[in-house]
């Protein structure tokens, strides 16, 4: 519940107005989480499920910054420990009773050695806020080691009563217990302290500690659940550095889907599969070297022959063919109509048409008849008186002879000769375009033999043949029609091809030439199994297409989380907590720690700040300046040690605002007995305001805590662990009572009182014998308490440390006792002396037991003797 709310400005410098202002700093769902925390919310787990889905959706409202700083009390429930109950397979311990403990002031659990105590102890090590743990073990003497170790414990949180059924169920608020004992004074002094001291204005931050690492949390539950749902291809090392092995090897959240698919777009360009790959692995690792450089040279060969065929088809269907064909009939049309002229200057002759191309063909085919058969001797025409016309074979007169010559010189004329030429230069253009052979049979087997080498060349290869083809149909149309223009669009550029051709010919000679090296062999096999390795790769890729594409969706939504995860991370907050705490929290527990060894008498030790751990300042023990430097566990004496690890664990406790329990178990070992005196007094202190509970087998310590405990009226409750009294003598035994030997003074004579009421309501039952007995058991208790009387209240209060040690104040006793105590004191222990047992009762004696009237008349004597003296040290 919030005790106040701090308003303040940003920029003031008390701790709050610093937290209020590093607060504008924090991501907008963390300054939304401080704003709640500051109105006093709290969250659930639900709240914090729905806090990490909203910050994942972008949902989270915008706030104003924070405004106020919650003064809360931050230490806590108050925790105390009720019982032990159910121990089984602990230890060697065994008993049906709980071991109890009052929650109010101290219970000392006294027991001697091997009686079960640290058993119980150690149960409770398990479960409290202890510097130091160890592993609970079951009897070493039985074989119990596959049995757990369990036990019930009771506690009472505020006023409410808890059980913790340990180890199965545990409770956080069992922390709040303090435990200490040797082991944990040695981490007091060597080990970094986290005391759980927290300025108020603090919880803000440390709420929002809690509240990241349960963000935290989530987040990595829903990383570990994010795993790939399916098995991507894997990225051979050998070609890893390839587009699509880069792309897989180093896919990301950033990894484009269009990369992948214009990478998978690539495999239908390739020809190549990789059966063909693993034919031609197959050949370089299996074929003789000699046998692959022929192939290699055929082959180049044979791109060498298609070069030729590919330029002969350009030559021949090419833009230039073209212009030459149209030039030449531009010619023959100009010729055409320089002859026609001619033959116009004829047309006195008898019969029209002479000159004409039909005329000329007339003319050609009597003038070869002429000299193959009529008269091949002859020059032509034959006009002679002795020749006869070639057609009707008539005599010629004197005007057919004239004519004759004419007509022959008309034929014979320039243009008409150079028409000649010209149709028949045409007329070859127009039979070599026609009969051209564009995939003649050497062609296609030449293809057919490549396919396999070079699939995608030949494929090309094959689709300019039928642009060919095309081209040379479309120019033999133009070409039977004289009149039309030379025109054709779809012309052919086989240049590139031929490149082509010419560089892997070239390469496959080199190749070849170098296939002699068998380094040579091994590059080339090592080339194409990446190739092939790329080929599958690039299949695979096609085939995993879409759990590729989820797990870049998966990458994407996997980055969001670790954002946000590392946008939680507490060690920023930490820090700060640290930058603002140096000074509120360190000299707080440095004058806490001051105060305490000062109570100690612990002289140049103090406490420093080693680090921030999570938004928790560690603390240290160190000495005040040093001339060497040197660890406190090698300086100081065990005792100093014992006393160092109790001033640092009341420190602890000082500064736990919850005040729950303190738990301590021997904790004055290796202490004088002045130091013994300084912890009780502390412990004393303690015990009023929470629950106290010391585990000792040191019977003079248990009586310096009743000592003090009395003078300030704090509570004392007994508990003892004990052997069991059966043959195994197992130990663990609970009992609700001290031992006789450890009782002081008062609790001996409050005993004897009870005991006397006892026997003098019970004895009408007894006789003699048993009366006596009852009376000598009483009586010996009588005389220890008067030897007690004056260890406790004469002797002790003078002497410290067995005799080694006089307090010199206390000496004032001595000068007040007097002659009537002194004879008051020898004749009732004389008198004691006779009713116990310690001494054979002589016959002639006639001892009888004393009346009970008697034993009262005693026990008041000795009761006021004590009330008397113990009033000597004041």
């Amino acid at each position: 519940m919030n005790k106040a709310l701090v308003h303040m400005k940003a920029d003031e410098l008390t701790l709050e107005g610093k937290i209020i202002a590093w607060s504008k700093q924090r991501p907008e769902w963390q300054r939304y989480l401080l704003v709640k925390i500051a109105d006093g919310e709290t969250f659930t787990e639900n709240d914090y499920d729905k806090l990490v889905d909203d910050i994942l959706d972008k949902k989270i409202p915008r706030t104003d910054n924070l405004r106020q700083v919650p003064l809360v009390d931050t230490g806590g429930p108050t925790v105390k420990l009720v019982s032990i109950e159910r121990s089984q397979n602990t230890n060697a311990l065994e008993t049906t009773a709980p071991l109890t403990f009052d929650p109010n002031g101290i219970t000392i659990v006294y027991g001697d050695n091997g009686a079960g105590k640290s058993g119980y102890a150690r149960l409770l090590k398990c479960i409290t806020r202890s510097r130091h743990q160890e592993d609970i073990l079951s009897d070493v003497f039985r074989d119990e080691s596959g049995i757990k170790p369990s036990a019930l414990f009771k506690i009472q949180i505020d006023d409410f009563e808890k059980s913790v059924d340990w180890p199965e169920h545990n409770r956080v608020e069992t922390r709040q217990i303090l435990f200490y004992d040797a082991a944990c004074c040695d981490e007091y002094i060597s080990t970094e302290s986290d005391f759980p001291y927290r300025p108020p204005a603090f919880l803000i931050m440390d709420r929002l500690v809690e509240a990241c690492n349960a963000v935290r949390v989530r987040i990595d539950s829903k990383l570990d659940s994010m795993q790939p749902s399916e098995r991507l291809p894997e990225v051979d090392s050998d070609i890893v550095h390839t587009e699509i092995g880069k792309f897989l090897d180093s896919l990301n959240k950033d990894s484009s889907v269009a990369t992948l698919d214009s990478l998978v777009a690539s495999l239908d360009e390739i020809t190549e599969t990789p059966e063909d790959l693993r034919s031609q692995e197959a050949r370089l690792l299996t074929a003789d070297a000699s046998s692959e450089r022929q192939l290699m040279i055929r082959n180049a060969e044979r791109l060498d022959s298609l070069s030729d065929h590919y330029r002969e088809l350009q030559r021949v269907l090419g833009e230039e063919v073209l212009a030459a064909i149209q030039r030449q009939k531009e010619d023959i049309k100009s010729l055409a109509s320089a002859t026609r002229k001619l033959a116009r200057s004829r047309e006195s002759e008898p019969l029209s048409g002479v000159g004409t191309s039909s005329w000329k063909e007339l003319w050609e085919s009597a003038k070869r008849f002429s000299e193959e058969e009529a008269y091949p001797k002859e020059v032509f025409p034959p006009v002679g008186t002795q020749h006869r016309c070639l057609l009707c074979q008539q005599e010629f007169d004197e005007d057919t002879r004239q004519r004759l010559r004419r007509l022959d010189e008309l034929f014979n004329d320039d243009a008409q000769i150079e028409l000649s030429e010209a149709n028949r230069q045409y007329n070859i253009q127009i039979e070599q375009i026609t009969n051209l052979d564009i995939l003649p049979e050497a062609v296609m087997i030449q293809l057919a033999d490549l396919k396999q080498v070079y699939p995608e060349l030949v494929v090309t290869s094959r689709a300019v043949l039928d642009r060919f083809a095309n081209r040379r149909n479309s120019m033999t149309k133009m070409l039977d029609d004289f009149t039309n223009s030379v025109s054709v669009t779809d012309a052919v550029n086989s240049d590139e091809l031929v490149s082509r051709f010419n560089n892997e010919a070239t390469e496959l000679r080199k190749t070849a030439s170098e296939l002699s090296d068998p380094s040579v062999v091994q590059e080339r096999l090592r080339m194409v199994t990446c190739r092939r390795k790329e080929v599958e790769l690039l299949e695979a890729a096609k085939s995993s297409r879409r759990a590729i594409v989820d797990e870049i969706d998966r990458l994407k939504t996997r980055a969001e989380l670790q954002s946000v995860k590392d946008s939680a991370a507490t060690g920023p907050i930490s820090r700060k907590i640290s930058e603002l705490s140096e000074e509120d929290i360190t000299g707080f527990i440095r004058d806490s720690f001051t105060r305490e060894t000062d109570r100690l008498q612990l002289e140049r030790v103090t406490v420093a700040k080693t680090r921030a751990s999570r938004g928790v300042l560690l603390h240290k023990p160190k000495l005040v300046r040093p001339s060497q430097n040197a660890p406190l566990s090698r300086v100081f004496s065990e005792g100093e040690k014992s006393s160092l690890g109790l001033a640092a664990f009341f420190t602890e406790a000082r500064v736990d605002s919850s005040e729950s329990t303190m738990i301590l178990d021997d904790p004055v070992s290796s202490l004088d007995h002045k130091h013994r005196e300084l912890v009780a007094c502390r412990l004393v202190d303690f015990a009023m305001n929470r629950q106290v509970v010391i585990f000792t087998h040191d019977a003079s310590f248990v009586a310096d805590l009743k000592l003090v405990a009395n003078r300030e009226g704090v509570k004392i409750t007994d508990r003892s662990v004990e052997r069991g009294l059966d043959g195994e003598r197992r130990p663990g035994k609970c009992v609700t009572k001290h031992p006789w030997h450890i009782k002081d003074v008062s609790e001996r004579l409050g005993l004897l009182e009870n005991d006397l009421t006892r026997i003098k309501d019970e004895m009408s039952n007894w006789d003699q014998e048993e009366y006596g007995k009852n009376v000598s058991q009483w009586a010996g208790w009588l005389s220890e308490t008067w030897e007690r009387i004056f260890r406790q209240s004469v002797v002790g209060p003078i002497l410290a440390d067995g005799g080694l040690e006089v307090r010199p104040r206390m000496v004032k006793i001595l000068a007040k006792f007097s002659e009537v105590d002194e004879r008051e004191f020898q004749a009732s222990y004389s008198r004691i002396s006779r009713w116990t047992n310690r001494h054979d009762k002589s016959d002639q004696v006639n001892y009888t037991p004393p009346e009970v009237d008697t034993l009262r008349a005693e026990f008041d004597q000795v009761k006021a003797w004590f009330d008397r003296v113990k009033g000597y040290k004041d």
